[in-house]
């Protein structure tokens, strides 16, 4: 995922409408949800490698 901008568009072109509101909250907390977790695996990946 590129950024919450792009998640946006691209499923707004997908379904072919504006989204609702209750869709975009949902895919801010996915967006975050994401980010946090890269984040999570890249710091254990690093760690992995320093070892």
């Amino acid at each position: 995922m590129k950024n919450f901008f792009h998640l946006y568009h691209q499923t707004s072109t997908q379904l072919g409408r504006e989204l609702e509101k209750s869709e975009v909250t949902f895919l801010k907390w996915m967006y975050e949800r994401y980010t946090v977790e890269e984040i999570s695996r890249r710091k254990l990946s690093e760690k992995r490698i320093l070892r």
